[in-house]
């Protein structure tokens, strides 16, 4: 063989088992339709924050997550204007509840998830606001749908192939 078809086959055989590796993603699915409308490869401490103008209150919500060491979703502080129908009234563990003029907080929170189910809508103002700061206006991902927030491992050729059919 010649070296040029070595190198050819030699960097074939290099993305094939690099497409095997694995990586830790933050997924976002249409939940109805099952489709990825979003993905981002995370690390541990990858924090991420929504947004919603709550239903019934009509006050706006905002919860923090953060990625723990075993790609888990960990809310770990919310706040709100309001401490009505829906929103938190009680403390748990070593929660810890402030009034901050405005709003209202509950931090010290550790409430893992194994996933977050938002249910969008435009007049709700849903966002996302993600670690670097780029914020996702979340109806404009799949329209006014349940949308499903998850942290998966996956092999880097899947992670190529979801990106590509967003």
């Amino acid at each position: 063989m010649d070296k040029k078809r070595i190198f050819i086959l030699s960097s074939i055989a290099a993305l094939f088992f690099f497409s095997l590796i694995p990586c830790h993603v933050l997924r976002i699915e249409a939940a109805r339709k099952n489709q990825t409308v979003f993905i981002q490869i995370i690390r541990p401490d990858y924090r991420f924050s929504t947004r919603y103008i709550h239903s019934v209150e009509l006050s706006p919500v905002r919860e923090y997550f953060i990625i723990d060491r075993n790609f888990r979703i960990v809310l770990y502080e919310t706040t709100f204007s309001s401490c009505n129908t829906g929103l938190p009234t009680t403390l748990s563990g070593d929660e810890k509840f402030y009034n901050v003029g405005t709003h209202l907080r509950i931090s010290n929170m550790h409430r893992v998830l194994p996933e977050l189910n938002l249910w969008v809508n435009k007049k709700y103002d849903n966002t996302l606001t993600l670690g670097d700061g780029e914020v996702l206006e979340l109806p404009s991902l799949a329209g006014d749908t349940l949308l499903r927030i998850t942290v998966e491992k996956l092999p880097v050729f899947n992670l190529l192939y979801l990106k590509a059919r967003i």
